[in-house]
């Protein structure tokens, strides 16, 4: 059976509604719509993740998929592709606590750069879009930024995208081009 991939592209927490408030209402409605898609994927046959690995969506994504491994679906795979290795250095200690624990559950770590260096976040990002049939983006719409940059390249790939907006957890869904 031929493996089937998804990609997750989404805000940091600055960008997110609920910001760093993981005990809110509002962050568990997202987990939850996040929970359900990624389930659906599994169901529908998706095997292998892609996670950038970035604070925020990245990371979110990351643990359901490990959380999906360890209870239900041990065959799935999660491929955390990383800009360079010191990504996290700068952060606070909860995102590089969860950074290294994401990348120690990690099936495989495929890094990019050997070190920062203008542009190492975009060949992150093709390289996750290159590698799926869908992208899963945690998107608000705006037209700059990491998202925006990889949810266009998305669409000029032709891959199916789904959109879920953290502000008002609509989802919109952009069928592959042929």
């Amino acid at each position: 059976m031929q493996k089937k991939a998804v990609a997750f592209t989404g805000h940091r927490p600055e960008s997110l509604p609920f910001g760093r408030d993981m005990h809110s209402g509002r962050y568990d409605d997202f987990e939850l719509i996040l929970w359900k898609e990624i389930g659906r994927c599994i169901d529908e046959g998706y095997d292998t993740f892609y996670c950038g690995g970035a604070r925020g969506a990245d990371i979110v994504c990351g643990e359901i998929i490990i959380a999906e491994k360890m209870t239900k679906s041990p065959h799935i795979q999660l491929v955390c592709a990383i800009p360079y290795k010191e990504q996290a250095d700068r952060w606070g200690w909860m995102w590089r606590t969860r950074y290294f624990d994401l990348l120690r559950a990690a099936d495989k770590i495929k890094q990019l750069c050997d070190g920062y260096q203008r542009g190492c976040f975009h060949i992150r990002n093709r390289y996750m879009v290159d590698n799926c049939d869908l992208l899963i983006a945690i998107y608000n719409g705006e037209e700059k930024g990491g998202t925006a940059y990889t949810v266009n390249y998305a669409r000029q790939q032709g891959k199916e995208i789904l959109i879920i907006d953290p502000n008002t957890l609509e989802k919109i869904h952009i069928p592959a081009r042929e």
